[in-house]
């Protein structure tokens, strides 16, 4: 099964809405990865493009148009401009990207950023507006010891919310001073 369809199903999100942005010109890569209601412009859904391997978290919003400049003087003009991006990205929840930005291959964008000009490949970014943290190398490496040194859940993300309660509240003690890591699948 294509990831897109099973985000579908488990979102309860319709098909159509997808294959309307697809129509309009939207392009989408493989496994595209979308937990968001709504995050592409529909307006201008075909200057935007997603590569392949990129998982596009909640709330995250991207944005191809921008009508600011007619409430200051542009004459009644918004400006338009393309959204690129590249293969292996990780959009973090609530982030904006705004219109003319490319982001490049191997990248992670943290929750609650603003995007507002090109990240290059191999970089993970975050902030308002979102700054440079560190290399995507560095930033693996950092992931892979801290999945070591923390408690692990098997059971994927989306089973949680039918677990026990008492499942929850071991959960709950094991990150009583520290974090875990939730399977994917």
């Amino acid at each position: 099964m294509r990831i897109i369809e099973f985000i579908k199903r488990i979102s309860g999100r319709s098909k159509s809405e997808f294959d309307y942005l697809v129509d309009q010109g939207l392009t989408l890569g493989e496994n595209v990865r979308i937990y968001s209601e709504h995050p592409f412009d529909s307006l201008y859904p075909w200057l935007i493009s997603v590569g392949n391997n990129v998982t596009i978290t909640p709330n995250v919003k991207i944005l191809a148009h921008d009508a600011s400049p007619s409430a200051v003087g542009a004459h009644n003009y918004a400006k338009v401009g393309r959204v690129d991006i590249g293969n292996n990205v990780f959009i973090g929840y609530g982030t904006i990207i705004l219109c003319n930005t490319k982001i490049g291959n191997n990248v992670v964008i943290g929750a609650g950023s603003v995007v507002n000009r090109n990240i290059p490949d191999n970089s993970v970014y975050a902030g308002n507006p979102a700054k440079l943290v560190c290399t995507y190398e560095e930033f693996v490496i950092k992931q892979k010891k801290e999945l070591e040194l923390h408690p692990k859940f098997d059971l994927p993300w989306y089973e949680w919310k039918n677990c026990t309660i008492e499942e929850k509240n071991k959960m709950k003690a094991l990150l009583n001073d520290t974090y875990g890591y939730v399977s994917e699948n």
